[in-house]
């Protein structure tokens, strides 16, 4: 199942992920320990092969939808995805990453989730997306936030960071709470 739905914001698009947008700079961006610190891809090496792997079994047999997120110039800059769809509960996670260190803390994270919770809602008849992230990652917690997700459950100790456990922070947002304003 292709995603064919490009979304576009006022500083960001997001488009369809291939095989064609996989370069030497977003392999560098996976395996960075700086951008994957709060990413489970850290735990391996990614290479062009298992990238390629991961792209084309994206798109098949279940509901996933991967977009690269790129600047209004055309650079792409990350990535955001919806997966674990359950349609008995019309329910999905998403997970980002802004692999291009100069746009941290320059609005990409909240733009990208914002239209891809829209596309959640208001095309694909979503009730519920959530979220993930480790307690240390500030940066997150503070779009969670600002986003209007709830943070819904801690699971203790349940992450290894720098060499310590740490809790994981599960958030969520409802269609209803996210169409009553927090777009």
């Amino acid at each position: 199942m292709f995603n064919s739905n490009k979304l576009i914001g006022n500083k960001y698009t997001l488009n369809p992920l291939t095989k064609d947008d996989i370069s030497e700079e977003y392999i560098a961006w996976l395996n960075d320990p700086i951008v994957n610190r709060f990413l489970e891809v850290r735990h391996v090496h990614q290479t062009i092969e298992t990238v390629t792997e991961y792209i084309n079994g994206f798109y098949k047999d279940q509901e996933k939808y991967i977009w690269g997120i790129y600047s209004l110039d055309g650079i792409m800059i990350g990535t955001i995805s919806l997966f674990e769809f359950n349609r008995n509960h019309n329910s999905s996670a998403f997970g980002l990453m802004i692999g291009d260190s100069n746009y941290w803390g320059k609005s990409a994270s909240e733009e990208s989730i914002r239209l891809a919770l829209n596309f959640a809602f208001d095309t694909l008849g979503l009730h519920r997306v959530s979220g993930g992230c480790y307690s240390t990652n500030m940066g997150m917690i503070f779009t969670f936030q600002r986003l209007g997700f709830k943070r819904e459950g801690v699971m203790r100790k349940s992450l290894l960071d720098g060499g310590k456990y740490i809790d994981s922070y599960q958030w969520g947002v409802i269609s209803d709470e996210w169409k009553n304003g927090q777009r």
